[in-house]
């Protein structure tokens, strides 16, 4: 296996993973935290729990929505990063595409928990935005993680982002495959379903 580092790896190279990271995680997770809170303030969300639905259909629907849109604005960016910009992947690309779903769908299920717990627009939005902040301190977002205090490091473990820019640089910039990175899938994959079963369950809660 051969590792691209140092004066190989261009500034855009290294800088396109955060790049993406953004866009699986701050977007969908903002959009949809409001997308219930939302419904609540138009005073739409009891007529959809009068329909014979039950939460966990109200909340997977929203999942796959969200998760459609997002994954054709990621195909894009893709297509733009490598045509335009000659951003350099070593690794293969059903591999980057793979991982990037799962945090996806990590990020939208984090945002329905969120959508879920808020009463409001404003709230939901804070609630989102305030999850992000140490996902770009503590992530390795500005520094390697290997830099940060060792109270640090253990909040950097808790972070979706966290496992997604190191197996996503690994692909990218190493050459690595998607089996090299089997402990990240395994976390985000744990991550996507306790999110959801909890943004389910706590729905459940709010309509009885």
């Amino acid at each position: 296996r051969k590792t691209v580092y140092g004066p190989k790896v261009t500034r855009i190279d290294n800088f396109f993973s955060v790049v993406m990271g953004i866009l699986l995680h701050l977007v969908p997770m903002t959009l949809v935290g409001v997308s219930i809170s939302k419904e609540r303030e138009r005073m739409t969300f009891e007529q959809l729990i009068m329909t014979p639905i039950s939460s966990r259909d109200i909340v997977l629907s929203k999942l796959i929505a969200y998760s459609i849109m997002t994954i054709s604005d990621m195909i894009v960016t893709f297509w733009i990063a490598v045509e335009f910009f000659n951003v350099n992947i070593k690794g293969k690309f059903p591999d980057l595409l793979i991982l990037s779903a799962l945090l996806l769908l990590d990020s939208v299920s984090i945002g329905l928990l969120i959508s879920v717990i808020s009463k409001n627009q404003l709230q939901a939005y804070q609630t989102a935005t305030f999850f992000f902040i140490p996902s770009m301190l503590f992530s390795g977002f500005f520094m390697p993680t290997e830099y940060l205090s060792p109270q640090a490091q253990n909040i950097s473990k808790l972070l979706p982002l966290y496992y997604f820019l190191r197996a996503f640089r690994n692909i990218q910039l190493r050459g690595w495959t998607i089996y090299d990175n089997l402990w990240q899938v395994f976390i985000l994959s744990v991550q996507t379903i306790f999110f959801l079963l909890l943004a389910i369950k706590l729905l459940r809660l709010k309509v009885d």
